[in-house]
């Protein structure tokens, strides 16, 4: 196995980890929720809320360092701003890393509340397709004040942001 091949499967390990600490915490989650017997008030509803974001965050902590690299990156991007994958991963410590970014944004975005559509590819265009969310992803860049060309291209020397490498 050569280094590269053994960094993937490292990389694979850390996600496959990830994703299991992550599925048993939902699941923790929903054994509380339906163990309430009673629909929470507004007010206590709000608290409901912020446990969970504390939880969310807590949670960080616990991520493999290459996720969690990749998350606090992503939280990074400021409104109007763009990166690509393989930037993300440069950034969060591994530059071969990028299909890590789209598993770890796929699988993390709402539960750490990531700003998944600031996040393209290297040539500037949504990866996703109309079904998949692309539309909602330009829609939300395009809010931000990002313009598309005729191509559906964003153009990377005006909107894209460099992050600080972590390593």
């Amino acid at each position: 196995m050569n280094e590269q091949e053994r960094l993937r499967a490292e990389f694979d390990a850390e996600f496959l980890n990830d994703m299991q600490a992550a599925a048993a915490q939902n699941e923790k989650r929903s054994k509380k929720t339906k163990t309430a017997a009673v629909r929470p008030s507004d007010k206590s509803h709000n608290a409901a809320n912020d446990d969970s974001e504390k939880d969310a965050e807590s949670d960080l902590a616990d991520l493999a360092p290459f996720t969690r690299a990749v998350v606090e990156t992503i939280r990074t991007i400021p409104a109007g701003r763009i990166m690509s994958y393989g930037q993300v991963a440069a950034a969060a410590g591994s530059p071969r890393g990028a299909r890590q970014v789209v598993r770890i944004l796929h699988s993390m975005s709402r539960k750490y509340g990531l700003p998944w559509h600031r996040v393209v590819n290297i040539r500037g265009e949504i990866a996703l397709d109309e079904h998949g969310g692309g539309g909602e992803q330009q829609e939300k860049l395009e809010a931000e004040g990002v313009e598309f060309g005729l191509s559906g291209r964003i153009d990377l020397n005006r909107y894209r942001h460099e992050a600080d490498s972590q390593m």
